[in-house]
């Protein structure tokens, strides 16, 4: 058989008679031990579910169809991706059209996306999604006054509308701006404060196809997607603070006019809102207009 074609693992109906399903269902778990990651559970009939495999998957664990195997599921997490959800709550054209879609329809997108394991593919996937051709932002215009050489730029983030040091299961939450790639903050501001402010240094280079580039020492993300690094860090009942989420202010969504002005007086200051529409920490790319550029 083709490794494309699928396979059916049959869950009997009582088997998950407690869970009271009415529609098809994300799950999660193994198959003889081996993880499936996440999948439809769907009816059959009145007394039968499945679960649809690859059956590339089967040969790996030395089964063929008709052969009996130990399935082991729970019930996935219906929590949008943080790309998704960011996207949804900064965009009124995005949410609109999420909306509009059925139960089972967004589902169906939310597995679509959650099966990316990047971030910048799980937010290129939601966007062309949500944001129809007509809506997307259109090309920027050049930057008058890049040059190939570096051009530094102090940058200024002003924080505002913190969530709180209890956000969630969280305690003691604090964040940071990242002064270096893969790196989480030195100092990190309660997240009760009226403000936060951090300031850091890039630098600004004209790439040979024209764009602007970026770079330097807290500059994130692959050449066409770079990035800030707000990292908010908490603690779970007893255990160590630790890093939780965070939000990527998209140097690449400075609008054209904002960063030539930048160039010219040396400045670039974005302010933001730290609290998301559900009261937790403001994570996943962050762009225009959940997020404002100005020149200093």
């Amino acid at each position: 058989m083709h490794p494309e074609l699928a396979a059916f693992v049959v869950v009997p109906a009582a088997a998950v008679a407690a869970w009271k399903l009415t529609a098809t269902t994300t799950v999660e778990g193994t198959l003889d031990g081996v993880p499936i990651g996440r999948r439809s559970l769907a009816r059959w009939d009145d007394d039968r579910w499945f679960v649809e495999l690859r059956r590339d998957l089967l040969e790996t664990l030395g089964k063929s169809v008709g052969d009996r195997a130990t399935l082991t599921i729970t019930i996935a997490s219906t929590e949008l991706p943080a790309e998704l959800q960011a996207l949804i709550d900064t965009d009124p054209a995005a949410r609109a059209r999420w909306e509009s879609r059925t139960v089972a329809q967004r589902r169906m997108l939310r597995e679509e996306i959650l099966s990316a394991k990047a971030s910048v593919t799980r937010d290129r996937r939601a966007r062309r999604a949500l944001l129809p051709p007509e809506t997307r932002a259109a090309p920027e215009p050049p930057v008058d006054g890049l040059r190939p050489e570096p051009q530094a730029v102090m940058v200024r983030i002003v924080g505002r509308r913190l969530p709180g040091r209890t956000c969630g299961p969280y305690g003691d939450v604090r964040v940071g701006l990242a002064q270096k790639v893969g790196c989480d903050p030195a100092d990190a501001i309660p997240a009760d404060a009226p403000q936060a402010i951090w300031e850091t240094t890039i630098e600004v280079v004209r790439r040979p196809d024209g764009r602007p580039g970026f770079r330097g020492r807290p500059v994130n993300g692959p050449p066409q997607e770079r990035f800030l690094y707000l990292t908010w860090i908490g603690r779970k009942e007893n255990a160590h603070a630790a890093m939780f989420r965070r939000a990527k202010l998209r140097l690449d969504a400075v609008p054209a006019t904002v960063l030539a002005s930048a160039l010219r007086s040396g400045v670039l200051v974005g302010r933001v809102d730290l609290t998301a529409s559900d009261g937790m920490p403001l994570c996943a790319s962050v762009r225009p207009p959940a997020i404002q550029w100005s020149s200093g």
